[in-house]
């Protein structure tokens, strides 16, 4: 079992994201921003980020280049639905920034398993 942490400001979303991967026998925390998920990283080791790319506080990026920052070792997957540009566009970013994976909204299940079974340890 992973311990998977989840970061989205729509708590659709993040409720449904963190709750197919829960179903996948995963252990999965949820914030709604990359601030909160910041504080979460101090105290609770994860093996992978899923996050959204647009937030209100801090977004997706920023999570993601203050996690390379800290150098913690965790993968991160960005999710967007687009936003100002492109979701392609934004996608790219995101990957050329250092996300280990790219997911566009909507997705299914199946699709998310897809992109985040490879960066999950095995046997845990």
């Amino acid at each position: 079992m992973a311990h998977v942490l989840v970061v989205d400001d729509d708590a659709d979303v993040r409720g449904v994201v963190a709750k197919g991967i829960g179903k996948l026998g995963h252990q999965v925390w949820d914030v709604a921003d990359g601030a909160e998920a910041l504080e979460l990283l101090k105290t609770t080791p994860f093996d992978l980020i899923v996050s959204d790319v647009f937030m209100a506080e801090m977004d997706g990026m920023e999570l993601l280049v203050r996690v390379q920052q800290l150098e913690l070792d965790i993968p991160v997957v960005l999710i967007s639905g687009g936003g100002f540009t492109s979701r392609d566009e934004v996608l790219r970013m995101a990957a050329a920034c250092g996300a280990v994976a790219t997911l566009d909204k909507p997705f299914t299940l199946e699709e998310l398993r897809e992109t985040i079974e490879p960066f999950l340890p095995t046997g845990r």
